[in-house]
This record gives structure tokens, sequence and C-alpha cells, in this order.
């Protein structure tokens, strides 16, 4: 997207734009379409992700776990390479030592075209409760409905443990066209194969974060309801945003904004939420 401004006066932001404040719920909306209208292209794509936390970082639910474990002592950002490393050595016996899609999975992939790597991750990013330790993947699901997004702002939780944000919210908003051509052909067995080579493994190269969103899916029920797209997290040293800044600097561009929800919006997103019909049961339907 474009490098621009607010559309409204009362909304602060930080020094590089980075970082918007909106002063009302009305005006989080009118923003987050001023954001999208100003998206590249002929046919523009605008991809939404919340965090209940605006202090999280664009990480993976893998290194997400590996940091809440300390498996790796210091949680310094940015991370040295030796966490990236391990990230990867972890991912890979997780998935492919340990974890391998069913032979029905496989045999799909011959009969109807689907990936069957990432059909397992997908499903593990859909339905956390049934992944194994340590939880996670290296996908990151990003959403190209706002409603969504804003759910994922607002509330943590499930059912009986489902509350309320008790901190500063964020909505990103995502422009991919800057990116260039990042939408992954490669099957992701394929690309768990070349993460194996050392100049990925132990230096870091060749990590820009890639889009996985294959034309032939199965289906499934949350899926369908959160409209998600995967970004694959390959540079475990920064989070998806940080990767980026060299290329918004490069090209004048933005890429990632960051939409905070300050404490005082909680109940009027709330509301909208209930009246907009995305509650707990169409974000979670089984």
């Amino acid at each position: 997207m474009r490098q621009i401004t607010p559309s409204l006066k009362t909304t602060q932001h930080s020094p590089d734009l980075r970082e918007w404040i909106p002063s009302t719920f009305d005006n989080f909306r009118r923003e987050i379409q001023h954001l999208s209208h100003h998206c590249e292209g002929d046919d523009p794509i605008v991809l939404f992700r919340g965090h209940t936390n605006a202090d999280w970082y664009l990480d993976c639910s893998l290194v997400r776990t590996l940091l809440t474990q300390r498996s790796f002592g210091s949680t310094a950002y940015p991370r040295p390479m030796s966490f990236h490393t391990c990230v990867v050595d972890v991912l890979l016996t997780k998935f492919g030592q340990f974890l391998r899609p069913s032979d029905e999975s496989i045999a799909k992939q011959q009969t109807h075209g689907i990936d069957p790597w990432y059909e397992l991750m997908k499903r593990f990013q859909q339905y956390a409760e049934k992944d194994s330790q340590p939880k996670g993947t290296f996908l990151i699901d990003w959403t190209t409905d706002p409603d969504v997004a804003l759910y994922f702002a607002t509330y943590e939780g499930r059912g009986d443990s489902r509350h309320s944000r008790q901190t500063e919210g964020v909505v990103w908003v995502c422009d991919p066209v800057p990116t260039g051509k990042i939408l992954q052909t490669l099957r992701l067995g394929e690309l768990l194969d070349l993460m194996r080579q050392d100049d990925f493994r132990l230096k870091a190269e060749r990590t820009l974060p890639l889009i996985l969103h294959p034309t032939k899916q199965t289906k499934m029920l949350r899926a369908s309801n959160q409209s998600p797209v995967y970004f694959s997290q390959m540079d475990f040293r920064f989070d998806l945003a940080d990767v980026w800044s060299p290329v918004e600097t490069q090209a004048k561009t933005a890429i990632f904004r960051k939409i905070i929800l300050t404490q005082s919006l909680v109940q009027d997103s709330i509301a909208y939420l209930e009246n907009h019909g995305i509650t707990e049961k169409y974000i979670y339907p089984e």
C-alpha cells in the first residue's frame, strides 16, 4: 500500500506511520477502510490479523510455544542465528519424524491434487486442540475478513474460559502485493526439504516469508468461516513485520500497518461483533 497518513486527524500515529491509534470504534472501522482502499494492484488483496495484545510479535505458533516454554533461554529480540537453527530443527523433527500425513491424505494428492503436508499443518492451525507438543507450525494465519480479525483482537480462549482482552489489542493490515511473487507453488513437503539445507538452516538464506494458499484444498468448516490465508515464517530471528522492513524502505511502500485498539473500545467491539453474527459459534462451528 502507499505510504499514507490516517484519514482522521484524531487518529494518533507513530513517527514512521506503522502504528495507528483511532480514537473511537467507528474511527477504527473508517481507518481500516481507508487502508484497504489504498492497497496496490488492479485487484488488491487485503489481509488482516487480530491479536488481543498489541505487544505481541507476528510470530508463528511454534515460535510462540518455544518462547513461552523458554526452551532457548533468553527471549531477547532480535533473536540470534542459533535460535533460528534450533526452531528449524524442532520443526523438521516434529513434521517428518514424529508427524506425517495420513495414507489417505497422500492418496488424495494423486486423485485430487491436494498438498498432504499443507493439509496436516492447516488442520493443526484450525484445530490447535488436536496438536501435540511442542504445539504449533511455522504458518501464520491471516484472514480476508476484517471482522474475523477483530474477533481475535477482542476475545481470548473458548467456552467457559473465553474472555475479552485486558490490554490494548491490535488488528494488523497487510498488503502482500509489494512483496512480489511470494505465492508458493512448491508443495509444502518440498519446502520442508529445502529447509533441511545448510544455507537455510545455518545461515537463514532464502528466508523471506511465503504465502501458502493452494487452489485445491479439503474443506474445513472453521477454515471456511475464518477465510484464512497462511504466511510461512522462514527467518525465525525476526517476526513477519520486521523481516519485511528493508523491502518497505527500498520500495518506499508499506506492507504492514498496525491498528491499535485501546481498552476503551472493548465494549464497542463486542457489540459490533454480536450485531454482525461474528460469534464464538461462527468462529468455531464444531
